[in-house]
């Protein structure tokens, strides 16, 4: 196949056809894979490669818009002070077993890469540390810091959000 190309206004358009609805990117997503299964079937196809070509690239295009509308959580290892900040103390002690046991599969990989993976969880595991002196055990009834700000983010990621949607987010906090 051909490398995939992606222009950005093919990202905002395709995101603008789906209204920046989530939902609906992921079920074309989940179309189009099913269309690139059956395609693979028809291999002696005189047009096969020119239509594989347009799913793989209409698929790379729905991936990034989907990458766009539902931003990943950033992984324990690569954590900064901010992210460690924002954390409570359950998400703390979550975090700090997560770091802990991505020591123990660095120490057994004693390449170049291997330590500079020690390296980088040590020191995310010694801010983590900091941080749970500082925290306590969070109350029933609570609403955690990450929670409103995983909110905050989808909502201002999608525009076209309706009243009753965000009211819906805002309900999960309760």
């Amino acid at each position: 196949m051909t490398n995939v190309k992606i222009d950005l206004t093919a990202i905002e358009a395709a995101k603008a056809e789906f209204n920046g609805d989530l939902g609906l990117v992921k079920k074309e997503l989940k179309r189009l894979q099913s269309v690139k299964c059956r395609l693979k079937k028809e291999k002696a196809s005189p047009d096969y490669q020119s239509r594989m070509e347009a799913v793989l690239d209409r698929e790379q295009v729905l991936k990034e818009v989907r990458s766009l509308l539902d931003p990943k959580e950033v992984k324990v290892p690569d954590f900064n002070q901010e992210d460690v900040d924002r954390l409570d103390y359950d998400q703390t002690m979550k975090a700090i077993k997560s770091i802990q046991s991505k020591k123990c599969l660095s120490l057994q990989d004693d390449s170049e890469h291997g330590r500079s993976e020690l390296a980088k969880a040590e020191k995310v595991e010694q801010m983590l540390l900091a941080h749970k002196k500082t925290v306590k055990p969070v109350e029933d009834g609570v609403v955690r810091k990450t929670e409103v700000q995983a909110i905050l983010t989808e909502i201002q990621n999608n525009k076209k959000l309706t009243k009753k949607a965000i009211e819906e987010l805002l309900s999960k906090l309760v």
